[in-house]
């Protein structure tokens, strides 16, 4: 399992140069980074600045980062119904120019429950044949409640409704265990659709909780354990720290690092 940085909350959210943020990162020891699949307030994968595709490719290349994913931010759903720019063919094309593997995406609050899965399965259908001509895997993003997938047993039923090679699933232990799932329990059904994993922490219980980074005082999660389920399983993917703007880059890095390191150690015997 290889380790990963998001850069999202500090290039596109604090406007960080892209420069400063993967120096850090790769300083620090990382493997990777996942990068936003729009650029700073623009909701279009489209618009994403051609300047800003090349630095972001030069500098981590300079730096020995490959870049592992691009993460949509709109919900597909909404984004449909209210025409938004959701642009899966898009980010599909920014991630070919980037040399990434995956973009993931988030699915939605599920107001008319039939008619939003039946939208999310038409939409993703024609995004993943997009993707699969270009060697891109889609990634649903993360079980939460309230959404077409609150449960680890409808991101199956998605991916099979779907039934494209190219639409696999982005493990979010964190997510899972403040929705009351073990994700240690949830990999083994998800394990077979498992390309990509973002790492977070947090304290207190939904819907009262914070985001911590990963490691940090007070953090609940048992990263050891869902990477040794991960490792039985097979995955060697990326495993990739997310923080948030109130995380100072410097710290999010290097607290994120050691806790993934000493989880690697616990959970998969490195």
């Amino acid at each position: 399992m290889k380790l990963g940085f998001y850069t999202y909350s500090y290039i596109d959210r604090l406007g960080m140069s892209i420069e400063s943020v993967l120096e850090k990162v790769a300083a620090t020891g990382y493997d990777g980074v996942d990068v936003s699949a729009t650029w700073r307030e623009d909701l279009d994968p489209a618009l994403f600045p051609r300047e800003a595709r090349q630095t972001l490719r030069r500098t981590a290349e300079q730096l020995g980062l490959n870049i592992e994913a691009c993460v949509t931010h709109l919900p597909l759903v909404p984004a449909v119904w209210n025409s938004q720019p959701l642009n899966l063919p898009g980010a599909v094309d920014l991630a070919v120019e980037l040399g990434a593997k995956i973009v993931t995406v988030h699915l939605g609050r599920a107001g008319d429950g039939c008619v939003a899965w039946r939208t999310a399965v038409k939409t993703l259908r024609a995004a993943c044949a997009y993707a699969e001509q270009r060697g891109i895997v889609v990634a649903t993003d993360a079980v939460w409640r309230g959404t077409i997938l609150d449960t680890p047993e409808k991101v199956v039923q998605l991916i099979e409704d779907v039934g494209s090679p190219a639409l696999k699933h982005n493990f979010d232990p964190c997510y899972l265990n403040i929705c009351g799932f073990d994700p240690a329990e949830a990999t083994a059904m998800l394990a077979p659709h498992i390309v990509h994993v973002h790492v977070k922490d947090y304290r207190g219980r939904y819907p009262h909780f914070e985001h911590l980074i990963p490691g940090d005082d007070g953090a609940e999660m048992n990263h050891a354990a869902w990477v040794r389920a991960l490792h039985a399983a097979g995955f060697d993917g990326y495993a990739v720290v997310e923080c948030f703007t109130h995380h100072p880059l410097e710290r999010a890095c290097a607290i994120g690092y050691r806790a993934m390191r000493r989880a690697l150690e616990r959970g998969a015997g490195f």
